[in-house]
This record gives structure tokens, C-alpha cells and sequence, in this order.
């Protein structure tokens, strides 16, 4: 069973630029590391950024390998007072975003 977690939170103006730089450095690790089993996203609503990260196998996440990633999460309160914690979702209504075998959470 996949799990889909979602990271939220908000950043002044002036921090933005930062916050996007820093994703984007996790993503490059991503990429680089390419774990199988998981698909990570990442999106900028104004100055709030939301990460959504699905697991097939939520035992064994593999950002938490990932060193960029530990950068990324040491440095988050930098940018945001909100309580930036891992918030449970389930799917419920899913065209072509997430794949099919991982569409569905509890």
C-alpha cells in the first residue's frame, strides 16, 4: 500500500528565491540518487510550497538517504515559522498524476 504524504508551508517574499533554490537542489539529488518506488513533487502557490512525496513502500522513504535532502529540512526553519511536519493524504481522484499501481493511500 502507497502512502502520500504532503509537506506545506509558507515564506516571506523575500525568502521565496531561497526556499526555490534549495528544492531545486533536493530534486537535482533526487534525480541523481533515482530511488524507485517514489514520486516526489514539488509547486510554488505564491509564497506558499507544498511537497508532495508518494511511497510505495512508506517503511523505507528514501530522501531521508539522501544528504541534500537533511540540508533542505535543517534549513527550512529559515524560512517559515509553520510546523512544516509530514501530513497524511489520501487520493481521491487521480487523472495521470500519480500512477496507477500508487493511486490510492490510506
Amino acid at each position: 500500500m502507497s502512502t502520500l504524504q504532503i509537506v506545506r508551508f509558507s515564506t516571506h517574499d523575500e525568502s521565496i528565491a531561497s526556499a526555490e533554490t534549495e528544492i531545486r537542489r533536493v530534486f537535482h539529488a533526487v534525480t541523481a540518487a533515482a530511488p524507485e518506488d517514489m514520486q516526489y513533487l514539488a509547486v510554488r502557490s505564491g509564497s506558499e510550497f507544498p511537497l508532495m512525496l508518494n511511497l510505495a513502500n512508506p517503511a523505507g522513504n528514501p530522501l531521508l538517504d539522501i544528504e541534500t535532502a537533511a540540508h533542505f529540512r535543517r534549513a527550512l526553519p529559515n524560512w517559515t515559522s509553520d510546523n512544516a511536519a509530514p501530513e497524511p493524504f489520501t487520493v481521491i481522484g487521480n487523472y495521470n498524476m500519480l500512477s496507477p499501481a500508487q493511486e490510492t493511500s490510506k
